[in-house]
This record gives C-alpha cells, sequence and structure tokens, in this order.
C-alpha cells in the first residue's frame, strides 16, 4: 500500500480552556504587578551608571529617561533590549554608533 492510498482519520477533540477563575485572575494581576516593579527597580539601577556604562550595553541616557516615562506595566527591559539591538544594527550598516 502506497502513502498516497493510505488516510487518517484524525479525531481530535476540540479542546477549550476553562476561563480563569477570580483567584487566578487575582494571581495572574499580582504577578504583574510585581514584575513590573522589578523592571521599574532594575531601570532605576540602570540610571545609575554613567554614559560610558551605558554605552557598552548599546543604550544612552535618553533611552533610560524614555522607559521612565512610559507607563508602569510596560515591559521596561523589552524596549531597553530592542532599542540596544536597532542601535548595533545601526553600527554594523552605518560602522558609526548614535
Amino acid at each position: 500500500m502506497r502513502m498516497i492510498d493510505r488516510r487518517m482519520e484524525i479525531d481530535a477533540p476540540a479542546t477549550r480552556r476553562a476561563a480563569p477563575g477570580l483567584f487566578e485572575r487575582v494571581r495572574n494581576g499580582a504577578y504583574k504587578f510585581v514584575r513590573a516593579w522589578q523592571n521599574r527597580r532594575a531601570v532605576n539601577r540602570l540610571s545609575e551608571l554613567d554614559d560610558h556604562q551605558l554605552f557598552d550595553m548599546g543604550l544612552c541616557r535618553s533611552d533610560i529617561q524614555d522607559v521612565r516615562s512610559a507607563a508602569f506595566v510596560a515591559d521596561a527591559g523589552l524596549h531597553l533590549t530592542i532599542v540596544s539591538r536597532e542601535r548595533a544594527r545601526r553600527h554594523l550598516r552605518t560602522g558609526r554608533m548614535d
């Protein structure tokens, strides 16, 4: 029997996750708040570094200030990572750091 002749019936049951209960929603909200608070503390520690140390990480002082002025629940780490990678890409393309 060839593979073309074989037919396979897949009966995958439609699985749905139940809507989260009150406890799960409160727990998830608390987790997001704690995570945002930890991110803010990390950004505050970054703001204590001098410009040369920030430059070594691919950041500048204005990047830190932008993140500090953003919404509290915004992911500061993700934003700084994206900014740093974009600056590195520009540096590789143009040969100079902005």
